[in-house]
């Protein structure tokens, strides 16, 4: 641990040494906040009357030698007010500083505001002169850029009183030896989970490609008992390297406004303090901050050499203020560190960022520390690299390595390695309050029971045990899916459900070969297998829903009556190739028969009843989704990003006659969707999708829009539309949803302290019904039933506008709908509210 401190204490205190021979005097100190009583990282401090100066660290502290016995020192920090006192020879001098109206918490506006002036700033004009030339200094402007990397992500409990340890000690059998000190904040942390990587980036110019090499990686931790690698992936997003020299710096799945953006002088304040002597190199300090503390912006400082006419970024700091519009977030610590080539080319070699947080109950904390090395521009010896579908390729056996070659490796020590995060672990494990509130909790995370450990077979999903419609009455059903514990590739999945008011048991099995082999489930990516699939269940005729089961609990409150269910009984037989690349190809033979019921019942135009038609034939699916990161259940895979575009081609035909099919199916789908980002003011997900029905169609295989029925916001569905309500074969639909990130109400003084956002949907069909699938034209066609009041959309699309208040309490979201057309039409909601839990930083 003191090794990791010294280690710390050299990246972030700058000590001048004075040029004088004579006997010298030690000083040192920490400056804190005047009403706080916390310390201010990174003031500067200049010993009076000379050029000498230091900087604090991020924990407020400093130390220093002069030659004089009675030092006065000047001290400035941005957001304070400079203040100039006499350091005692020695000892521990505690100095305190008083925000001034530009402070790095938060942007104080008072009733006389700060005279801020962008023209004539000094500051500004260095600015704009940086971002004139950091362009010339960007590393990836070689055609190859090639630097080893070695990562590492923890995080734990923050902030342990003592009576937490005595607390710990007191329920957990000598846990209180694994509370450590954070270098950082200085303040009591038990680390529950680690993450390492020992990788080498891959750039190359042209073509343009990007590749990792992970050589050795592991990971222990708590979150081994939910679901570690989706974790994983999240942390990764959300905890992304920041790079200020792009105009939008992606952090906490939101879009900042870097402080070299090109509109960084509009958006942030600049100040030019006093030059400074860092790593012994005169440097210009630069301070920051938004001119509004609740916008998405950060407060830091800048360090640039003097006299250097490329304007070389050596150092970086960088908080966020107190009052922004982020969820959760305390206070982060960010210091980057940079070195020039021979070249002139700026190389990242320091990148430590840490976070703290509270959701519920106690606070966390967040650590990823990033070390560079090894930074050249030749060609690779293996241009084979490049040429991987993956973005991040793992060495054989990078999963296997011991602890003691991260011991041996690592670039700065670790107080709390593998090993000792193992024997915590164990320690917690053996109280039985502990072990069962991890089980309970692992179990409702993942929505599934095990039955063992390891666990060849799970029950579930447990949100789908209980659920109504007016066809079943109360459902009732129970399932499972074996796991790879009993085979690494074949798996299988089944449920049962009676409706004690049709008094019928519904079933579905599945049996799926992987030609992969599976850490625990068949879902997991890539997938690449075969399945047979066999069900008999209900049908919803536009009541598909994307991200959830019909059977989910939650959906058993409605608006309207539902009712629009028929039988259909199915037999599949897929295949599905998913690429590291993105790409996937799903290709498969479908039989389907299809069940009347008294509420969608089979009649045609000349008054003939049928009970039942059949269907046969076969899909195709194309998907491209290039860098998706999902997070993996084990019945959907939710976006955590959809950065990139995705699109989807499908194609199904089922010929007339084939296997005693009734009916052609000759049916084109195309999906298109992507986010677009507006940098601090939010960001928009737009969702096109198209398609035709080719041939003569029974109605319950017309295009059937989505009907949302519940009061909850579902993607992709119409809130105020209802089920069976329009039929086309040929459409064109948009979901347009603009999440304003408080871009508004941000700049009302009151309501910004409660941290809402804005949020605007408008989603709309315009589509057609054919002649040749019309029933009122058609008498061979089943015609449409009577209670439904079906028909093709008119001349006009059908539109609905929704807005509303997202971050209500930091996870509800709640909208008012208004149904802009077809109004008029008996029986619809014209309006109304509805509600989402959305958790988002």
């Amino acid at each position: 641990m003191k090794a990791l401190r010294y280690i710390i204490a050299l990246v972030f205190c700058i000590i001048i040494t004075p040029s004088s021979a004579a006997a010298t005097y030690l000083y040192k100190g920490v400056i804190k906040d005047s009403i706080a009583d916390e310390p201010i990282p990174y003031a500067s401090i200049y010993v009076t009357g000379t050029q000498a100066g230091v900087v604090a660290s991020v924990n407020g502290q400093f130390t220093f030698n002069s030659g004089m016995k009675d030092v006065e020192v000047r001290l400035q920090a941005v957001g304070y007010t400079t203040k100039t006192v006499k350091l005692k020879v020695g000892a521990d001098n505690v100095i305190f500083l008083s925000s001034s109206s530009k402070t790095l918490d938060e942007v104080v506006i008072k009733k006389h505001r700060e005279k801020y002036s962008k023209k004539d700033n000094p500051a500004v004009a260095f600015i704009e002169k940086v971002r004139s030339k950091m362009k010339e200094s960007d590393p990836l402007n070689h055609q190859y850029f090639v630097y080893d990397k070695y990562e590492r992500m923890t995080y734990g409990l923050n902030d342990l009183t003592d009576a937490d340890t005595q607390e710990l000690k007191k329920k957990y059998n000598k846990v209180k030896e694994f509370v450590d000190s954070s270098d950082v904040t200085h303040k009591k942390i038990l680390a529950i989970s680690l993450n390492e990587k020992f990788s080498t980036e891959y750039y190359r110019k042209s073509p343009k490609t990007h590749k990792e090499y992970v050589e050795a990686q592991q990971h222990v931790g708590l979150d081994d008992s939910f679901d570690a690698e989706s974790i994983k992936k999240f942390m990764d997003d959300a905890f992304r390297e920041i790079d200020i020299f792009q105009n939008d710096v992606t952090f906490m799945q939101n879009r900042f406004v870097s402080p070299l953006s090109n509109i960084a002088t509009n958006f942030y304040k600049f100040y030019l303090n006093d030059t400074i002597e860092v790593d012994g190199e005169r440097c210009v300090e630069i301070d920051f901050v938004p001119h509004n503390s609740a916008s998405f912006g950060f407060i830091g400082r800048m360090y640039f050499p003097v006299n250097d006419s490329t304007c070389f970024l050596k150092k970086l700091w960088m908080n966020v203020p107190r009052s922004i519009n982020v969820n959760y977030v305390k206070r982060i610590f960010l210091n980057q560190e940079f070195k020039k080539a021979e070249d002139g080319t700026r190389l990242k070699v320091i990148d430590d960022l840490v976070m703290e947080f509270q959701v519920v109950g106690p606070e966390l904390f967040a650590r990823r520390s990033t070390f560079y090395s090894g930074h050249n521009f030749s060609e690779p010896k293996d241009l084979t690299i490049f040429s991987h579908d993956a973005e991040q390729i793992l060495a054989p056996g990078a999963n296997k390595y011991a602890d003691e070659y991260f011991k041996e490796n690592r670039p700065v020590a670790l107080a709390q390695d593998g090993n000792m995060m193992r024997q915590l672990l164990k320690r917690l494990r053996s109280s039985k309050l502990f072990y069962w509130t991890e089980k309970f909790v692992s179990v409702m995370a993942k929505g599934y029971l095990p039955t063992g450990n390891p666990s060849k077979f799970d029950f579930g999903p447990l949100n789908t045990m209980i659920s109504g419609d007016e066809l079943e009455g109360t459902r009732l059903r129970i399932g499972g899916m074996t796991t790879a514990h009993l085979h690494p590739r074949l798996f299988s999945r089944w449920y049962a459900a009676y409706g004690f008011r049709d008094k019928k048991l519904k079933y579905q099995a599945e049996l799926e070969y992987s030609f992969r082999n599976k850490k625990y489930h068949s879902y997991e990516f890539p997938i690449h297998s075969l399945k047979l699939y066999h069900s008999y269940d209900v049908d919803k005729l536009g009541q598909h829903y994307l991200y959830t089961s019909q059977d989910n609990v939650f959906l058993l409150l409605k608006r309207k009556t539902d009712d629009k269910i028929k039988y259909l009984r199915q037999t599949k037989f897929d295949y599905k190739l998913e690429l590291e690349n993105g790409f996937s190809i799903g290709a498969g033979f479908e039989h389907n028969i299809h069940e009347a019921t008294d509420f969608i019942p089979f009649v045609d135009g000349h008054g003939n009843v049928h009970t039942r038609y059949r269907q046969a034939g076969f899909n195709v699916t194309l998907r491209y989704a290039p860098g998706e990161k999902f997070v993996q259940t084990r019945s959907y895979r939710f976006p955590i990003n959809i950065d990139n575009p995705i699109v989807t081609l499908s194609h199904t035909y089922l010929p007339k006659g084939f296997m005693g099919s009734d009916f052609e199916v000759n049916k084109t789908e195309l999906g298109v969707q992507k986010r677009f980002w507006f940098s601090a003011w939010g960001y928009t997900d737009v969702i096109v999708k198209a398609a035709k029905v080719w041939s003569k169609v029974a109605y319950p295989d017309l295009l059937l829009p989505n009907a949302n029925l519940s009061y909850t916001i579902q993607p992709e569905s119409y809130t105020l539309m209802n089920a069976m309500e329009f039929a086309n074969d040929q459409y064109v639909s948009w979901d347009v949803t603009y999440w304003l990130n408080g871009a508004l109400l941000n700049y009302v003084p009151l309501l910004k302290r409660l941290k809402l956002r804005e949020v605007v949907s408008f989603r709309g069909l315009y589509g057609s019904l054919s002649d040749k699938n019309d029933p009122e034209k058609n008498p061979d066609l089943y015609q449409f039933p009577a209670s439904t009041g079906c028909k093709g959309l008119g001349k006009k699309p059908y539109m609905e506008l929704g807005v509303g208040l997202d971050n209500i309490f930091t996870f509800l979201r709640v909208d008012y709908v208004w149904r802009l057309t077809y109004r008029d039409t008996p029986g619809v909601n014209k309006g109304g509210v509805r509600i989402q839990l959305h958790f988002t930083f």
